[in-house]
C-alpha cells in the first residue's frame, strides 16, 4: 500500500456503516443551550436586524460554541457529517426557525453561498400539499420521487434543517473515501474515467452551457468529489424547449463508471435517523448523499427540509482549478461572494410553483433567471 493510500485508509472519514453507530456525530443542545438561543434570539429581533445579519458576533452562543466548534472540526477533518439536535422548530416562528438556523450553521460555516441567480441564500427542500403544478415540471428535490447519489455542486458544506418528516422514506449518506477504496482495489478503469477532466457538467446559461472537468480529484492527503447525474451531459429538459443537443451525451465508459460509483455509493450506504428540528452538516466535498423515495403523511405538512450552503474560510478545503466553475456559482468569483446582488431569506416555500425552463441537477441548481420556488415572503 503507498504512502498516499495508507493515509486515507487510516483517515476518519474513511468510514463504513459498520464504524457508525445510530447516534453518530449528534451534538445534543441541553437545556441550558436552548434557553440561550432563545434569549439570544430575542435580543436580536430586539436591535432589529435580518436574517443577513445574523454571524457569531450578532448572535453569539457563549454556552454551546464549544460543542458547535468541534462538530465544524469534525465535518471538515473527522467523520464529515454531524447533527446539531434539541431545538423544537414548533416552538418558533418561519422566520425564528431561520434566523435559529442561520445562528448555529455560522459556527459550521461563516461563509453562505447563493442558490440562484435571484440571491435566494436558502432553499425549501419539501412537495407542499398546495402546490398544483405536476410534479414532472419541478425539480427533483420538490417531489417525493428519490434522489440518485450525488453532491450539491457548488459548495462546501451542506446544511438541512429538518422542519417535518416524511412518514417513510429517508436520507442516506456514503464515504467517497471508501469509494475510492475499492476503486483502486477493483475498479482502476473506472476510477481513471472519473478523474479525467472530461466529463461535460452543465451550468449556468440560457439555454445550459456546459464545461469539461473530472468528477473526482485525489491529493495528497483528501479525496473530492463533485458529481450529480442530473448535470452530467444532455438533459432531456433543453430537449423539451426545442433547443439542439449543445451538451455532449456521455461516452459508454463514462455510463459504466457512473454505475460503479452508484452500485459502491448504496453498498456503504449509512441511514441518517433524523428526528424533527435536526439540523444536519454534511462535508459536500467528501460525501455523497441520496434520497430514497418518500410518502408524506395524511395530515400535517410532510417532509420539508430547508437547505443552506456554507463555507469555513479558516477549515476550508482548497478548491481544485477543474472544479472551480460550480463553487464559483455559489461564491463568487474566488469565493468572494456577489457584491451588489441582494441576498434573500426566503421563510416558507411558494404558495404556486411555477416551473423553471430550464432545470438539471438533484440539487435544483437553477440554471438561469426563472421564476423563484422558494418562497415569496423574506426577512
Amino acid at each position: 500500500m503507498d504512502e498516499r493510500l495508507r493515509a486515507i485508509d487510516c483517515h476518519p472519514m474513511s468510514w463504513r456503516p459498520r464504524d457508525l453507530g445510530h447516534t453518530e456525530g449528534v451534538v445534543q443542545v441541553a437545556e441550558q443551550g436552548t434557553a440561550e438561543v432563545e434569549q439570544t434570539l430575542k435580543d436580536f429581533k430586539k436591535r432589529g436586524l435580518d436574517a443577513d445579519a445574523v454571524s457569531c458576533e450578532n448572535f453569539p452562543l457563549p454556552t454551546i460554541q464549544t460543542q458547535l466548534s468541534r462538530a465544524a472540526l469534525d465535518v471538515h477533518q473527522g467523520r464529515g457529517f454531524t447533527v446539531v439536535r434539541g431545538l423544537d422548530p414548533r416552538k418558533y416562528t418561519a422566520e425564528d426557525n431561520v434566523t435559529i438556523f442561520l445562528a448555529i450553521a455560522n459556527y459550521i460555516g461563516e461563509q453562505r453561498g447563493v442558490q440562484d441567480k435571484k440571491g435566494s441564500m436558502l432553499t425549501h427542500v419539501t412537495d407542499s400539499k398546495i402546490w398544483t403544478t405536476p410534479p414532472k415540471m419541478r425539480h427533483g428535490i420538490h417531489t417525493t420521487t428519490g434522489l440518485a447519489w450525488h453532491c450539491d455542486m457548488g459548495t462546501d458544506v451542506l446544511a438541512l434543517h429538518v422542519r417535518s418528516l416524511a412518514e417513510t422514506g429517508g436520507n442516506t449518506i456514503t464515504s467517497s473515501w471508501a469509494i475510492y477504496k475499492e476503486l483502486v482495489a477493483s475498479y482502476p478503469g473506472a476510477l481513471e474515467a472519473l478523474c479525467d477532466a472530461s466529463w461535460p457538467i452543465q451550468v449556468s446559461g440560457n439555454p445550459p452551457q456546459y464545461i469539461v472537468a473530472p468528477l473526482l480529484h485525489v491529493s495528497e492527503d483528501k479525496i473530492l468529489i463533485s458529481v450529480d447525474p442530473g448535470r452530467l451531459g444532455f438533459h432531456p429538459a433543453t430537449a423539451k424547449t426545442g433547443h439542439e443537443a449543445s451538451v455532449p451525451a456521455l461516452t459508454p465508459l463514462q455510463l459504466d463508471s457512473l454505475e460503479i460509483l452508484s452500485g459502491l455509493a448504496s453498498k456503504y450506504r449509512y441511514c441518517l435517523d433524523l428526528k424533527q428540528g435536526d439540523m444536519v452538516f454534511i462535508n459536500n466535498l467528501s460525501l455523497l448523499h441520496a434520497r430514497d423515495s418518500y410518502v408524506d403523511p395524511k395530515d400535517g405538512p410532510g417532509r420539508h427540509f430547508v437547505r443552506l450552503w456554507l463555507r469555513n474560510p479558516e477549515l476550508a478545503w482548497p478548491i481544485p482549478q477543474s472544479m472551480r466553475a460550480p463553487w464559483e456559482a455559489a461564491f463568487g468569483p474566488g469565493g468572494n461572494g456577489f457584491p451588489g446582488l441582494e441576498r434573500r431569506y426566503p421563510v416558507a416555500p411558494a404558495p404556486v410553483y411555477k416551473p423553471p425552463r430550464y432545470t438539471a441537477g438533484s440539487a435544483a441548481f437553477v440554471l438561469e433567471d426563472s421564476e423563484d420556488v422558494n418562497g415569496e415572503a423574506s426577512i
